[in-house]
């Protein structure tokens, strides 16, 4: 199902409240139609992982353009032998940046500022290097690691970043497989076989672009967030992520379980048009989700009455535009839906406000068909002074 402007647009907006960042603003902007125009992938890259000023993202800059000045005293790379050049900018890195392995150190700062990281940070500083001295790189991403590949070398390379004995994995798969098997539980261990592992995960993975690869780094910013139960926060790194990498193998459990989560909290907290944007989000990713759609069905009907409670008409007609393009109502929710908009109508009537009782039948024109007495109606509307 595609998404709707509507949708985009709510998207847009609540991350531009959120990030208080222009920089960040700006690159949500960049990355809407998924590609970069007025950022490079290092740039965005650093913004990801949490640079919201000039100064700092030219010190992070800087920082990059040493390490290429470091490689290129070291004479590292020679087009002529790309797979040694590839190994040596490897090993460089295991040697100098990517001293310690943790989990959560998933942004090109922590390797900045402290030697650390995890697979996706690692990942993500190998590719941009090798990219810009010349040696054309993807990720590959399976449902729970991402990998470098090249493939367009004399031999296909994959590169694993968090072992300094990861370069060109595929020379010894068995052995690898078993250095996989650590990260799996020992049922499914068994189920696959040691020595399988490694081909049942890449079965289920993908290529990825650079630039998909960065949204990882928002992905992985989100579920270290949610972790900590904040889930505002969370969710805003997933729609940016998302802006990125719209079909990330590795974080599709993660995506409904937040959505889950953050729409109950939101719905409990009686936040229901913020819950009902939540659901219909999750509607538009996941359109075979029963659950989301009666939760996106049930926060829309309790932000219709919130909205005529508190007598605002204007979340009113936004959340039944926004629901229209769910096309998810049935016959006894579109009857709900126009008996509201028919008590809009009759308030607005009372009140001989024209402006708003023609906003209210342009709604109902849109979403219902007009019988008898609602034609009448119209007509008189426009016969009101």
């Amino acid at each position: 199902m595609k998404k709707s402007c509507l949708l985009i647009l709510f998207q847009l907006q609540f991350l531009s409240v959120a990030a208080g960042s222009d920089l960040q603003q700006k690159l949500e902007v960049d990355i809407e139609d998924g590609k970069l125009d007025q950022f490079s992938l290092i740039e965005a890259a650093f913004i990801v992982s949490g640079v919201t000023s000039e100064d700092t993202l030219a010190t992070s800059l800087d920082w990059f353009r040493g390490i290429l000045k470091d490689i290129e005293i070291k004479n590292l790379v020679d087009r002529m032998h790309e797979t040694v050049s590839a190994e040596r900018l490897f090993l460089y890195f295991h040697t100098t940046w990517l001293k310690t392995y943790k989990k959560e150190a998933t942004t090109l700062l922590d390797v900045q500022q402290r030697k650390e990281y995890n697979c996706v940070s690692a990942t993500v500083l190998y590719n941009l290097t090798c990219d810009e001295l010349g040696l054309t790189t993807e990720g590959f991403e399976t449902p729970s690691h991402v990998y470098t590949i090249f493939s367009n070398f004399s031999e296909y390379v994959m590169v694993e970043n968090t072992t300094s004995m990861g370069f060109n994995i595929i020379k010894n798969l068995k052995r690898y497989s078993q250095y996989l098997a650590q990260y799996f539980p020992d049922k499914l261990n068994y189920k696959i076989g040691l020595d399988r592992i490694y081909a049942y995960e890449n079965s289920k993975g993908r290529p990825i672009t650079n630039t998909e690869l960065i949204g990882l780094i928002g992905y992985n910013k989100a579920v270290f967030s949610a972790n900590e139960k904040e889930y505002s926060a969370a969710y805003n790194h997933l729609l940016l992520a998302q802006k990125f990498n719209a079909d990330s193998r590795s974080n599709q459990k993660f995506e409904v379980h937040l959505y889950y989560q953050w729409g109950r909290q939101l719905f409990e907290q009686r936040k229901f048009y913020e819950a009902f944007e939540i659901f219909a989000d999750a509607t538009y990713r996941y359109d075979e989700n029963q659950d989301f759609m009666k939760n996106c069905v049930l926060a829309f009907k309790n932000t219709l009455k919130m909205a005529w409670f508190s007598k605002d008409w204007e979340v009113t007609e936004k959340s039944i535009r926004e629901m229209a393009e769910l096309e998810i109502l049935n016959d006894k929710d579109y009857q709900f839906q126009k008996n509201v908009l028919i008590n809009w109508l009759n308030l607005f009537l009372q009140e001989k406000d024209k402006d708003q009782a023609r906003r209210v039948i342009g709604v109902i024109k849109q979403n219902h068909q007009l019988d008898d007495s609602l034609r009448e109606i119209e007509k008189l509307i426009e016969g009101l002074p």
